[in-house]
C-alpha cells in the first residue's frame, strides 16, 4: 500500500476479521484468542501498519459502547428495560446505542451490522433472527439475549412457565373453563413459551384452550383480535402482551361486553397503562428495570473478563400475577 497510510480497516481485511477485533488485538490482547492475535499481527507486519501513532478514527473504533436492539421503541415495556440498562451502563461508563428493528428481521440485521464495528457487544431485547444467525454473531462480539434462550449464548428471561401457571390457577378459581390465547409475533420465542405453558396448565385443570393469531403486539392488534373473537367469546383471553390486551379490553367494553362477568382479559408486562384502563388490567408482572440492569452488568463482565466467563450463562427472573378488574368470577 505504498504512498497511502495503512489503517486498521486495511489490516482487518487482510486478516479476515472485524476492525473492532484488530483494535482489541492491539489495545487489549487478552480479549482475543492467541490464534486471532497472531493473524492480526501478521497482517499488520505484511502491510507495514504502524501502531504507535493511530489516527483519530482508529482511536475511536472501540470505546465502551454497547448496541441495544429492541423490536418496538414505542412499546412502554422496552422503555423500562432500556431505562434499567442506562442506569447500569452509566455506572460502568459505557454508552448505549439503540437499534430499533420495528419487528423487521431484515432491518434488525442491517442495524446490527452497522453497529458491529463501533461497539463492544450486543444486548438483543427482542430479536427475531434465527438461532444460527445469532450463533454467527457471537463469534464476532459478545452477545446477550433477553426474553429468549439460544444454545451457546448468554440469556436472561422472565419465568414464563411460572407466570402462566399463576394465570391458569387464577382463571380456574374464578370458574373459567374456556380460554383463548391471543398470540403475538409468529417468530417470538416468548410467545411460543407462553402458549406451551398455557396448554400445559389447561390440560392439568381440565380447561379447554385454543390459540388465535398471530397479531401485531400493539393495541391495534388487540382490536383486531376482538373482532376475530366477538361472534363467539370465550370465558377468558390470555394475551401475548399488555398492548394487545388493552386494545382487546377497550374494544370489548365499547361493544357492551361485561368484563369480567362475561369475559376476563389478562395481559403480560404490567406497563403503566395497565393500571389506568377500566378497572385495571390483570397482568403478569416482570422485573423490567432489573432485567435491563442485570443484562448490561453481565455483558460488561463478559467483555472485560472473558477468561472468567467461559460458558454461556442463563438466568430466569421471577414474575407474579397482579389481579385487577379485568378478571374475576364469571356470571352463573
Amino acid at each position: 500500500m505504498t504512498g497511502q497510510r495503512v489503517t486498521i480497516y486495511d489490516v482487518a481485511r487482510q486478516a479476515g476479521v472485524a476492525p473492532s477485533t484488530v483494535s482489541r488485538a492491539f489495545s487489549r490482547p487478552g480479549r482475543v484468542s492467541a490464534a486471532t492475535h497472531t493473524k492480526v499481527m501478521a497482517a499488520a507486519r505484511a502491510l507495514g501498519y504502524r501502531t504507535e501513532v493511530p489516527d483519530l478514527q482508529e482511536r475511536d473504533v472501540h470505546h465502551h459502547r454497547l448496541a441495544i436492539e429492541i423490536p418496538d421503541i414505542t412499546n412502554p415495556f422496552f422503555a423500562e428495560v432500556v431505562s434499567g440498562m442506562r442506569e447500569a451502563a452509566q455506572a460502568k461508563d459505557y454508552l448505549l446505542l439503540l437499534v430499533d428493528s420495528s419487528e423487521d428481521e431484515a432491518r434488525e440485521r442491517r442495524g446490527l451490522e452497522q453497529a458491529l464495528e463501533i461497539v463492544d457487544g450486543f444486548i438483543l431485547a427482542g430479536t427475531r433472527m434465527s438461532d444460527a444467525a445469532l450463533a454467527q454473531m457471537t463469534k464476532r462480539l459478545p452477545v446477550l439475549v433477553l426474553n429468549r434462550r439460544v444454545a451457546g449464548l448468554d440469556s436472561l428471561t422472565p419465568d414464563y412457565e411460572h407466570g402462566i401457571a399463576q394465570v391458569m390457577a387464577h382463571l380456574d378459581e374464578n370458574g373459567v373453563r374456556d380460554v383463548v390465547y391471543v398470540a403475538g409475533p409468529v417468530n417470538s420465542w416468548s410467545d411460543s413459551e407462553r402458549w406451551r405453558a398455557a396448554r400445559v396448565g389447561a390440560r392439568q385443570r381440565g380447561m379447554s384452550i385454543r390459540r388465535v393469531g398471530p397479531f401485531t403486539p400493539t393495541a391495534s392488534g388487540g382490536e383486531e383480535a376482538f373482532e376475530t373473537l366477538r361472534r363467539e367469546l370465550p370465558h377468558a383471553v390470555i394475551c401475548y402482551n399488555d398492548l394487545i390486551a388493552l386494545g382487546l379490553l377497550v374494544s370489548a367494553l365499547r361493544a357492551g361486553v361485561q368484563v369480567p362477568q362475561e369475559l376476563s382479559v389478562i395481559g403480560h408486562d404490567d406497563i403503566p397503562l395497565a393500571r389506568l384502563v377500566g378497572a385495571g388490567l390483570t397482568t403478569v408482572v416482570s422485573p423490567k428495570r432489573a432485567q435491563g440492569r442485570s443484562a448490561v452488568e453481565r455483558l460488561i463482565r463478559r467483555i472485560e473478563n472473558p477468561s472468567q466467563v467461559r460458558t454461556p450463562v442463563e438466568g430466569a427472573l421471577p414474575v407474579r400475577l397482579v389481579p385487577r378488574g379485568s378478571s374475576g368470577p364469571r356470571e352463573a
